[in-house]
């Protein structure tokens, strides 16, 4: 997940920026204004803002949270040392996934970017995964050991079946397991994009080379995956929509 910290006391960005990195997270920037960070956001699309209501020139964190929805849909967890309730009426109307006092500590900003990802996971559709795991309309949030860990669905190669398990085959050779069966996955991805090859196996056609009827191999980005007997007419068919 990339991660941009906007925070205009150097401590605190740089103790954001240690613990995000602890996570496993990647920081794409740190600002400590809104000027560039609205630079910062436009060329680097990060997936989450960490931003300090407070900062420094005429935009506070709240009216740039404003103006960066306004651009694109992230989720936005405010980070203050003001208690007062007027500053939280202000930042409440911006729709924030969570709030962070100063002091912080690990823990927190763990669980508030979790409740972030889960809150964006939320609007965009019904996700009946495990807790831990997240689907929003390009991507899957995945949970290894302590992080989320983000996976585009161009990057998937193929989905394997491991009984109540999906396996998530990358582009960049990892895998992820997914409690859930493959044919419940299939349904919650675009079918523009994924096809049933087997009842085992389920592919992006972006990476789809060739397909050997003779062998009922289907070759994926040089790997060579079965083709079902069953699949065989569909798969045909997806060709021919290309």
């Amino acid at each position: 997940m990339r991660i941009l910290i906007v925070e205009d006391e150097p401590l605190h960005a740089d103790r954001f920026e240690m613990l995000a990195l602890q996570m496993g997270y990647e920081v794409v920037g740190i600002c400590d204004n809104a000027f560039d960070a609205l630079d910062c956001f436009h060329r680097s699309h990060p997936d989450l803002l960490l931003l300090d209501i407070q900062l420094r020139g005429d935009t506070d964190g709240i009216q740039l949270a404003e103006r960066l929805r306004q651009a694109r849909e992230v989720p936005v967890i405010f980070i203050t040392s003001m208690q007062d309730d007027e500053t939280f009426a202000r930042a409440r109307r911006t729709g924030p996934a969570a709030f962070i006092l100063k002091p912080f500590d690990l823990l927190q900003l763990q669980r508030a970017i979790e409740l972030a990802v889960s809150g964006l996971a939320r609007s965009a559709a019904p996700n009946d995964f495990e807790h831990t795991d997240l689907l929003l309309p390009d991507c899957l949030f995945i949970k290894v050991r302590e992080k989320l860990e983000k996976v585009s669905f161009d990057d998937i190669l193929f989905i394997e079946s491991e009984g109540r398990y999906a396996m998530l085959h990358t582009v960049a050779s990892r895998k992820f397991a997914i409690r859930i069966p493959l044919a419940d996955l299939e349904a919650k991805l675009p079918p523009d994009r994924f096809a049933r090859i087997h009842r085992g196996y389920l592919i992006h056609l972006k990476w789809l080379q060739s397909v050997d009827l003779h062998d009922m191999l289907v070759k994926v980005k040089d790997r060579d995956l079965p083709l079902g007997k069953s699949f065989r007419d569909a798969v045909l068919e997806r060709l021919d929509q290309l």
